[in-house]
């Protein structure tokens, strides 16, 4: 899944099961054609980036959106027609995001 990663205090957090989930290991995505386009309401972009499945199978886009002064990287979910990110303990849904696509 796509985390929210803050360097300073070592850590990263994935929205998960309407939670803030710390998690104890990330990858990291290194691609030089890489570009946000803007979406909504579910939609992506062609050229997309898969960032993980739900439990039944459905592709998590890689998305950001913009949310209480920065920008939070979190997971699309087409099928919740939203993009859900881990911000004060929670797991936050924005209909209005941008996915990172490759171009």
């Amino acid at each position: 899944l796509p985390a929210k990663v803050i360097p300073d205090k070592n850590a990263a957090y994935v929205p998960y099961g309407g939670q803030e989930t710390f998690v104890d290991h990330v990858e990291v995505l290194v691609h030089k054609q890489l570009i946000w386009d803007v979406a909504s309401s579910g939609q992506v972009p062609s050229g997309a980036i898969i960032g993980g499945h739900t439990a039944d199978g459905e592709p998590l886009y890689i998305g950001r959106t913009y949310h209480e002064g920065s920008h939070t990287v979190g997971k699309v979910q087409c099928s919740h027609n939203c993009i859900y990110i881990p911000y004060g303990g929670a797991e936050v849904s924005l209909p209005t995001y941008e996915v990172l696509c490759e171009r």
